[in-house]
């Protein structure tokens, strides 16, 4: 609005006329002290009609002014003290809510049993050319192959198995593997049948294309400090039409009197792009450990035993019958795992046998067989740990009883991305189990009736043929969750008994208990009942140490785990 000069704010006001109306004689600007105006409160308030001083006016303005600054304090106040408070505590009770209720049979053996490394040392690589023994020792030389362009060299080295037996070579994997398409070969190991033959025997056919390429290559028995064998120096300036392929064949001497079985301390063969073939080496030779393979090579093993065993085998199937009492490992891509696996937990070192199995883009397929001497029970925590793991293939795992062993206490883990996951236990298997899968279906089986055990959710209102037996216990903050419980058949459980009398195998049914069941997790415990119950820290520890457990798990695939009856 606009102010009219010639007013002075102190004149009282005259009512019934507009202060623009007041005078219509010309009036005189008067200079004011300074030219600024007054605000827009001031201006109104001289334009409206009131009773009360420029200085009161002011006044009440200052005291809402002081009104409103309080206010907005008490609320800065007030948001601050409920963010300080209230945000912890909500978070605290949501939190309370989010965390699931400890669960007594829970076993965290993957944290206190963690797998064993796994170095694998290709002998004392890279050995010097120097240090050979000796070299290049051909029986016949620069002989042509009819109907090939190749030449062909052969020699024979003896060498000493009190100690490390290996097979090595300089050749590697290069980033785009154009070094290695220039090597090929096959290794043979096998038992002598000279039985009066004390030291191995090395046989190594060399086929090349020409004799510059012999000459550059180097085929030298090897002594070191921890044994002695055999290794492959060849050059690595290599023209495009520059090839090479072995043929060895290693003969492991038997003992003199058998059936006794030699032992060799260590096995070692690393040889890039060959293709393996291990025929039967027990009962003849068993190995304190073995370490075989290589990039691109496939490891076919008919039968072998160690306490220790690594075969690592980029590219290409690892496929054999393996018997192992301490640790074994089995690790390739992009090609299948095929394995009869034996594992043995003798007590001696009053440790877990461990096994390790991986694969990514092929199936992998195990049957592992364990045993433990009746001595053994009442050793405190798991007799064998596993750990078996693929992707975007199936795995199928079966963990089974010798006839002869007492019940294990087995802990494994079957993990899978994009392929399905089938754990099959036998009836002697006692202890937890958690299946679960992100977005596919969790099932726990039975092998001879599939549906009788299929349970996918609690609560779908479907009923799949079986007996459910519930028992409701009440949580802390008063909800109830229901709990199924059946009985299974048992291996023990006798069919011609006379029903008239009472059965002592009867009482030995095995009872499976679910703790959670939906549609893409299943926990529970099946063994004899009554299940196992801790009653302080003290016990649960014990539980958790001496009871076995079970994780199935798949991603965007089915996790079954099939109980065998």
């Amino acid at each position: 609005m606009i102010l009219l000069d010639g007013i002075d704010k102190h004149d009282p006001p005259q009512p019934g006329k507009l202060v623009a109306e007041s005078s219509s004689a010309p009036v005189a600007r008067s200079q004011t002290p300074t030219p600024s105006l007054p605000d827009y409160e001031a201006s109104q308030a001289q334009l409206k009609p009131t009773t009360q001083s420029f200085p009161e006016i002011q006044k009440q303005r200052t005291r809402r002014r002081r009104w409103k600054k309080c206010a907005l304090y008490t609320l800065v106040v007030y948001f601050v003290v409920t963010v300080a408070i209230g945000v912890p505590l909500i978070v605290l009770k949501f939190k309370r809510k989010a965390l699931p209720k400890p669960n007594p049979y829970d076993t965290s053996w993957a944290e206190s049993y963690e797998l064993p490394p796994k170095p694998v040392t290709l002998g004392d690589a890279p050995l010097r050319l120097s240090s050979a023994s000796s070299c290049n020792a051909w029986t016949s030389q620069d002989v042509p192959e009819e109907g090939l362009s190749l030449f062909r060299s052969e020699l024979d080295y003896r060498v000493p198995v009190n100690g490390s037996v290996f097979l090595n070579t300089n050749i590697t994997y290069s980033g785009n593997g154009t070094y290695l398409d220039h090597f090929s070969g096959q290794l043979v190991v096998g038992i002598n049948p000279d039985s009066s033959v004390s030291d191995a025997a090395v046989h190594v056919t060399m086929h090349y294309t020409s004799p510059q390429l012999r000459n550059a290559t180097n085929v030298c028995l090897m002594r070191t400090g921890q044994g002695g064998g055999v290794y492959l120096f060849t050059p690595m300036n290599l023209t495009a039409s520059d090839g090479l392929r072995f043929n060895i064949t290693l003969l492991l001497p038997q003992n003199n009197s058998y059936p006794s079985t030699r032992l060799i301390p260590q096995l070692l063969c690393h040889l890039p792009n060959f293709q393996h073939i291990y025929q039967q080496m027990d009962p003849y030779v068993t190995f304190g450990s073995i370490i075989l393979g290589g990039a691109q090579s496939g490891v076919s093993i008919e039968s072998i035993q160690a306490s220790q065993a690594v075969v690592k085998a980029s590219s290409a199937e690892i496929r054999g019958r393996f018997t192992v009492d301490s640790a074994l490992s089995l690790e390739t891509v992009s090609a299948p795992i095929n394995a009869d696996i034996r594992l043995f937990n003798n007590g001696t070192t009053r440790t877990p046998t461990y096994l390790h199995l991986t694969t990514g883009n092929h199936l992998l397929n195990a049957t592992v067989t364990v045993f433990v001497p009746a001595e053994m029970t009442d050793m405190e925590g798991p007799h064998f740990l596993a750990h078996a793991e693929t992707f975007n293939a199936p795995l199928t795992v079966s963990v089974l009883h010798d006839s002869a062993s007492a019940p294990a206490i087995i802990r494994m883990q079957a993990m899978n991305n994009l392929g399905n996951t089938r754990l099959s236990v036998d009836s002697r298997y006692q202890g937890t189990f958690d299946v679960n899968t992100m977005f596919a279906q969790a099932d726990v089986l039975a092998q001879d009736a599939p549906e009788s055990l299929d349970y996918r959710s609690s609560d779908d209102g479907r009923d799949y043929g079986a007996v459910r037996i519930s028992n409701y216990d009440d949580d802390s903050d008063g909800t109830v969750s229901e709990k199924v419980r059946m009985l299974i058949s048992s291996a023990a459980t006798s069919s011609s008994e006379d029903s008239s009398k009472p059965s002592t195998t009867s009482n030995l049914s095995r009872c499976l208990q679910y703790d959670l069941i939906s549609s893409s997790e299943i926990q529970g415990w099946v063994g004899t009942p009554p299940r196992p119950s801790p009653t302080s820290s003290a016990s649960a520890r014990y539980l958790n140490n001496n009871m076995g457990h079970l994780n199935v798990v798949s991603s965007l695939s089915g996790a079954q785990l099939v109980l065998l009856t």
